[in-house]
């Protein structure tokens, strides 16, 4: 020791490095810290995704490169259910249930601004190097890439094939800007933009809805029917954006940051387009919805093989396949009730299932703005259409009354009052 001291005496000045690493690292220890203690999954998940097995109880050669081994027995370990096979992902019950309790807003924000400032110190750690990257939690583990070009090669496709969108030319403007934007902040980030896409797909029906309230509430016109499946469209969206959480895809502040303050501001904007038209609202989201179908499509067909070995998400398990699915059938305004109940047994299936979705998004909004437009009624697949919604004048309706009458005094016997339908008639209703 005395030589080796000799040789190098200790300096009188530290680095500015040195200085730095002493200064801020029990900083961002006392910040990142308290979250594993307080969530302890984010930490037991590692050791998780290192012991789990596949269904089959072989972990795959792609697998074992990736650090995962799932496991088929166990229970679910985001709390979705019991006996479920085991999920490598991070939990998402934070998603359905963010806090404790509703709140005051300023309590609320306080308590966000400590759990984002954590948050951001520990990305500005790994970002300078002070604090070390964890390579065996998603997304990163997951090996999955999405090329921009191929995006935009599939839209071009689309579009030439007859199913491009005929939207307003600042709405064009908008949205192409707001590709390249994507395409530059999240290139080969496909989870992470896929979560930023979900975030911002739920907002337009938040603004619908807003919107249909105040008409009521001023009681300028109703639409149930409409607001029920809006309702169902956002449910649908919450489970892709779930989905994109235990991926995984939230996982940076600055991805939360721009992600929250872009659907405030889409809300309010979309906001100010429904007041003025209510086509041009529908329209500018049915432009998101094909790009959306053709970023889903293009990524299955580039990562299919690597999405057929990986499990599928508790929650996808959980929207696709169990439990209620009302809200699942009620969005999908083409399809009868119960005619479409996809698998989920891998990560392939759901993001094939999330593609068909925005396909099926995509015609909801074609068939709002002919609501708008044409005074075509969207109902929900649920709702009974009998023959008297469909009749669109007094004739056909007086009509449908008549044979509706005749029906009913068939059943009601030739005794007593019959039922009357016109003036001309003196039948009535039967007492008996």
């Amino acid at each position: 020791v005395k030589e080796a001291t000799a040789a190098n005496p200790p300096r009188t000045s530290w680095s500015v490095e040195h200085m730095l690493l002493t200064s801020f690292t029990p900083l961002l220890l006392a910040f990142t810290l308290p979250p594993l203690r307080l969530r302890p999954h984010l930490a037991s998940s590692r050791l998780a995704r290192l012991t789990m097995a596949d269904e089959h109880g072989v972990a795959t050669d792609s697998t074992k490169r990736s650090g995962f081994r799932f496991s088929s027995g166990g229970a679910s370990s985001d709390g979705l259910g019991d006996s479920k096979p085991s999920s490598p992902y991070l939990p998402i019950s934070e998603g359905y249930l963010d806090g404790d309790k509703p709140d005051a807003a300023w309590a609320l924000a306080a308590t966000n601004f400590v759990k984002q400032g954590r948050t951001i110190l520990s990305q500005i750690g790994e970002t300078v190097g002070l604090l070390p990257g964890d390579p065996l939690r998603p997304p990163a583990c997951l090996g999955l890439s999405l090329s921009n070009e191929a995006v935009k090669e599939a839209e071009r496709r689309r579009e030439a094939a007859g199913g491009s969108v005929d939207a307003h030319p600042v709405s064009r403007t908008l949205y192409d800007v707001g590709c390249l934007l994507l395409d530059n902040l999240f290139d080969q980030r496909p989870i992470q933009r896929f979560w930023f896409l979900e975030i911002i797909a739920r907002i337009p029906y938040f603004s619908y809805v807003s919107m249909l309230h105040l008409y009521e509430s001023f009681g300028w016109w109703r639409g149930p029917e409409l607001r029920k499946v809006h309702n169902a469209e956002e449910w649908n969206e919450l489970h892709h954006l779930l989905i994109m959480e235990a991926l995984g895809g939230n996982a940076q502040w600055s991805d939360r940051f721009l992600g929250y303050h872009v659907a405030f501001s889409y809300y309010w904007f979309l906001i100010g387009v429904y007041l003025c038209s209510p086509r041009i609202a529908y329209q500018f989201m049915e432009l998101l919805e094909a790009h959306a179908v053709d970023t889903y499509s293009t990524f299955v067909k580039e990562n299919r093989e690597r999405l057929s070995q990986l499990p599928p998400p508790a929650v996808a398990r959980s929207y696709y396949t169990e439990g209620d699915l009302y809200y699942f059938d009620d969005f999908q305004v083409d399809r009868k009730p119960g005619s479409r109940r996809p698998a989920c047994d891998s990560l392939l299936d759901v993001f094939e299932n999330i593609a068909i979705d925005e396909g099926e998004h995509v015609k909801t909004m074609r068939a709002c703005q002919d609501y708008a437009v044409l005074g075509k009624v969207v109902v929900s697949p649920h709702a009974v259409n009998s023959d008297t919604s469909s009749a669109t004048s007094d004739e056909e309706r007086r009509a449908l009354w008549k044979q509706w009458a005749e029906e009913v005094n068939q059943l009601g016997g030739a005794a007593g009052p019959r039922v009357s339908f016109g003036a001309e008639s003196s039948e009535e209703w039967p007492l008996k």
